[in-house]
């Protein structure tokens, strides 16, 4: 176990990460419902723009790796970011059609690729190793925290004013733009503080295997499949649900709460407990070094999550859906956690690294918004989660050959080579 040193200037952007990714929440719990019950669209549409909106997050990740890592200091462009991602957001509610409803809800997602490289890579600045993974983990417990705490707040908001979360949205992002511009020294020519853009130190390097960083960018890729399957497409299972009565809490068991509640209620404590365990998840790998180049662990959280899918698509019990949200939340902040660590484990690539461990995981938002909507809609919901499993064991498949495709001996050679 390692004590984290989380003091000035970092609360701050760990308070800023908190509140974006509550706002990103918002935009993910409150779009199926939105869609579902103004547009009267059906799993296939609300995959599709959930899907539509990762595909634009990994494309703007992956287009600007290369001049926002050139800036004189990368936060600006975050503050850009994030000022594009609340205004854009708020045409939503105003939207009538599907393709104005996709357009409007996934051009806010450029903003967000740009934001959340340059957050990371401000932290990766950290030479001392053990340091830097205590401050990684605390980031990332601060966004999972946001994406926790959001859909109990989104859900009865949502059920009283479908407004209300979008104009929530935009008052976060406010106070996140104001606690980035904290961050930048005000003087141009000053030199840097603790956290400001520094030269690069390579002392804080460590030689990563390119197979094991290949293959927890794939892991990412699936593991965020799964975590959008159950965001964008599963809503839809709680609707159909709750509209026939047939939700319960456990076997032959359903509380009068649940005909006083709306089905948005219902599924925000479903995606409180996925988040609830992605933030689990980050405070055990930023304390433990146990996982630290063992694939096998990834391998192992995507089966068991995979295994998930099999009675989610089943199930009519809320506590056997609670119960697979937050494997497939442990698995997320798993595989997540360690690609992110890998990626800022040198220093002079890590804004590269970052962007494309962003994009990969806006990729794998793609594919699994997508493919299951559009399986849902053919299939029924069911039978498209029971497949699921099949594909992860592809998936898990080719991380191997990733993963065993690039000997250890090239680690040195590649730590030394932009990505």
């Amino acid at each position: 176990m390692t004590a984290c040193r989380l003091g000035q200037p970092y609360h701050r952007m760990y308070l800023a990460a908190f509140l974006l990714d509550f706002s990103v929440a918002v935009s993910f719990t409150a779009m199926p419902f939105f869609i579902i019950e103004r547009l009267g669209g059906g799993a296939a549409l609300s995959g599709t723009v959930g899907a539509v909106q990762m595909a634009v997050y990994a494309f703007g990740c992956l287009a600007s790796a290369g001049f926002v890592s050139r800036a004189s200091n990368s936060l600006y462009w975050a503050v850009g970011g994030v000022g594009g991602f609340a205004l854009l957001f708020l045409l939503v509610p105003w939207v009538r059609t599907s393709g104005l409803c996709a357009a409007a809800a996934s051009a806010p997602f450029l903003g967000l690729a740009l934001a959340w490289p340059a957050m990371q890579a401000w932290l990766g600045q950290e030479p001392d190793v053990k340091t830097r993974a205590c401050r990684i983990a605390a980031f990332n417990t601060a966004t999972a925290f946001g994406f926790t705490l959001s859909p109990l707040v989104t859900g009865p908001l949502y059920d009283a004013d479908f407004r209300l979360p979008f104009a929530l949205l935009a008052a976060l992002c406010i106070a996140v733009t104001g606690l980035i511009l904290s961050l930048i020294p005000k003087t141009p020519g000053s030199r840097h503080k603790p956290g400001d853009e520094q030269p690069v130190d390579e002392t804080g390097s460590v030689l990563i295997a390119p197979g094991l960083l290949y293959a927890s960018w794939a892991a990412t890729f699936t593991a965020n499949a799964l975590f959008a399957a159950v965001r964008s497409v599963y809503p839809l299972r709680v609707e159909m649900l709750a509209a026939d009565g047939s939700l319960m809490l456990l076997r032959g068991f359903r509380p009068a709460l649940f005909d006083a509640v709306g089905p948005a209620t219902a599924y925000s404590w479903l995606a409180f407990l996925l988040s609830l365990f992605t933030v689990i998840c980050f405070g055990v790998m930023g304390r433990t070094r146990v996982w630290q180049g063992r694939y096998a662990i990834l391998a192992a959280g995507q089966l068991a999550a995979a295994v998930s899918f099999l009675f989610l698509g089943r199930t009519r019990s809320l506590a056997v859906m609670a119960a697979c949200f937050a494997v497939v939340g442990f698995n997320f902040g798993l595989c997540f956690f360690a690609s992110i660590y890998y990626s800022l484990a040198y220093a002079q690539t890590r804004h590269r690294r970052v962007a494309v461990n962003e994009g990969v995981l806006g990729a794998g938002g793609f594919a699994g918004g997508i493919a299951l909507g559009h399986a849902a809609e053919y299939l029924g919901i069911g039978a498209a989660f029971q497949w699921t499993p099949f594909l992860v064991l592809l998936a898990i498949v080719v991380q191997l050959l990733l993963r065993f495709g690039f000997p250890s001996k090239q680690a040195a050679s590649e730590a030394g080579q932009s990505r």
